[in-house]
């Protein structure tokens, strides 16, 4: 601290490096909602996405992991990764997507994360939860419970196990951003770890499924899902995050996220012509409502 209380120059260049990754998360996740849900409408199955994802984006990281290999990681902390990170978070998300419109995957995945990472962060003693995110985090809950209800209202079992899938992405990438952070390792060889490790676990598997489709896919399809699916979202985000996290912490950068829900809400209206329904609308403006009031608090 310098006299007078104001932080170090190399702090406050810290601070707005990791406030620009933060931005970019919010942009790339939003991409990733709508990109997903615009392949799964065409003739590409969720394995065919997720093989593209993992297989572009292990290909282009993978001289990371040439270069420095686990770099001190063992075994079993880089497969904890790669699920975290990698394979359980996308193979949730791409089901939410599937089930549950564009709206709700803002909400209950990015919207959530904010949430999901305070909760993890108490439970496992991480000591980054702060009690004065509390007024955001409230209205951000109720945001969620405005979602919730929707799916609830419309009682489709498929809406619901949606809801359930993004939910339980949120948890994983949360737990991602913690882990990552508690290993302190570079943005670079973090997104290697899990891409890779990713690959190697899930592309065999993928081969041996029955009724994939993506020899069959139109060069269109494959060019726009492996842009957003391998380079976006399965390489770029995870390096942006991943930096994001190290100049801010998971805590901070949730709460970023959390501006996705309307970026998803209003992109989907326009591209996918989903309009959002009034719980969704409102859930929309209490998530982003929340995330002004902790970013007010906490930067």
């Amino acid at each position: 601290m310098l006299d007078g209380g104001s932080p170090a120059p190399e702090i406050q260049s810290a601070r707005r490096r990791g406030i620009a990754f933060a931005c970019g998360s919010v942009a790339l996740f939003s991409s990733f909602a709508i990109s997903s849900r615009l392949g799964l409408t065409t003739g590409l199955t969720l394995p065919d996405i997720a093989a593209l994802r993992f297989g572009i984006g292990g290909l282009l990281l993978s001289p990371f992991l040439f270069k420095y290999g686990l770099g001190g990681v063992r075994l079993l902390q880089a497969v904890k990764l790669a699920l975290l990170g990698g394979l359980a978070f996308a193979m949730f998300a791409y089901a939410g997507f599937k089930l549950a419109p564009v709206a709700h995957s803002g909400i209950l995945l990015h919207g959530t994360l904010s949430l999901t990472t305070f909760f993890l962060t108490r439970a496992l003693g991480a000591g980054e939860a702060r009690t004065q995110f509390g007024a955001g985090l409230a209205a951000a809950l109720l945001g969620i419970a405005a979602a919730t209800w929707d799916g609830l209202n419309k009682a489709s079992p498929g809406l619901l196990a949606g809801d359930l899938c993004l939910l339980l992405a949120s948890l994983s990438w949360s737990g991602y951003g913690i882990y990552v952070r508690q290993l302190r390792l570079p943005a670079p060889h973090a997104a290697a770890i899990v891409t890779a490790v990713s690959a190697l676990l899930f592309l065999p598997v993928y081969i041996a499924l029955p009724g994939t489709r993506m020899l069959q896919a139109g060069w269109q399809d494959l060019l726009i899902q492996g842009t957003f699916q391998g380079v976006l979202t399965g390489t770029v985000s995870i390096l942006v995050y991943t930096r994001a996290v190290t100049l801010l912490g998971p805590a901070k950068v949730s709460l970023f996220t959390t501006a996705v829900p309307a970026v998803t809400t209003i992109t989907g209206l326009i591209l996918l012509n989903e309009p959002p329904t009034l719980p969704t609308l409102a859930g929309v403006v209490l998530v982003t409502l929340g995330t002004l009031i902790s970013l007010r608090q906490s930067l």
